[in-house]
């Protein structure tokens, strides 16, 4: 992941001049923003991100798929991203916020058994993530994918210790796509975001989402694709029989998953996995 490198002198003077902008633009009322929004992969964050697009174009430059802020937050100007593991960086925010942009940072959570019997549209021959890793892609060309970045474990680490920064949203799948109008209002209370539209109506500006899979992004498997089409509530997608076998095995080779069902507030015990495992009918 990213490391912060002291920079050259090149870099010293493009940020003094950036900066420089940056501070006479405020002095004339011009104020700019920054977006980040992280979490686990297949957690959600992508529906999210459209949801700001679609509602948002009209202020923020969004970036296009998966772009870690911190390529972009130097930049002049109010601007969206979204990468999932920029959960790994995003201690380092504050640093790297040369302009002293406004920032809303939203992390994105959801059930952990969601999350690891889930599989991408690009990357669709095994479940993307695990509790100990995830895939992704070794290069531009999405060809080569490996499964040697961060797990479950790791990511969760990283949300324990930022998840009690005031200047952090923390966002819950399953409140997102019962309530988007709810969430949305909220996020504008939060951090005075001009929306235009709604959440829930977000698949009608089609034109305006930044997260498609087309072009070098095209899906390998369609019916996964999910982005652009009306809010649906697929939690609790692991009720279903098919991810059975997967989901038994990541909880017993892993038992601090348990843990983290409890912590987030998923379950109150251990009890539902010995009704699961044994092919019993689970309680919606």
């Amino acid at each position: 992941m990213f490391k912060i490198e002291k920079p050259t002198a090149i870099d010293r003077i493009r940020f003094g001049i950036t900066s420089l902008y940056s501070k006479i633009a405020k002095r004339v009322g011009y104020h700019q923003s920054q977006i980040v929004v992280c979490g686990y992969p297949r957690g959600g964050t992508s529906l999210l991100y459209n949801m700001l697009s679609a509602t948002l174009q009209h202020k923020f430059t969004f970036t296009s798929f998966e772009k870690y802020y911190i390529h972009h937050i130097h930049k002049l100007g109010n601007i969206a991203s979204k990468a999932p593991l920029d959960i790994n960086h995003l201690e380092y925010i504050d640093q790297l916020n040369i302009h002293k942009k406004n920032i809303t940072a939203i992390i994105v959570i959801r059930d952990i058994r969601d999350v690891v019997t889930s599989k991408h549209p690009i990357q669709s021959d095994e479940y993307f993530i695990g509790y100990d890793f995830s895939y992704w892609p070794q290069g531009n060309s999405l060809a080569d994918w490996k499964y040697d970045a961060p797990g479950v474990l790791a990511i969760t680490d990283k949300i324990r210790k930022l998840q009690n920064n005031p200047e952090i949203y923390v966002l819950r799948y399953e409140d997102l796509v019962k309530e988007p109008d709810v969430i949305q209002s909220d996020l504008k209370s939060r951090f005075g975001l001009p929306f235009k539209g709604l959440f829930s109506k977000y698949h009608e500006f089609k034109g305006d989402l930044a997260y498609k899979y087309e072009g070098k992004y095209k899906a390998k498997d369609e019916s996964l694709v999910m982005e652009g089409k009306a809010v649906q509530n697929r939690a609790k997608r692991w009720h279903q029989e098919k991810y059975r076998e997967r989901l038994v095995s990541q909880f017993e080779q892993c038992p601090e998953l348990f843990d983290i069902l409890i912590e987030f507030g998923y379950e109150s015990d251990r009890t539902w996995f010995e009704q699961y495992k044994n092919n019993s009918k689970i309680d919606v």
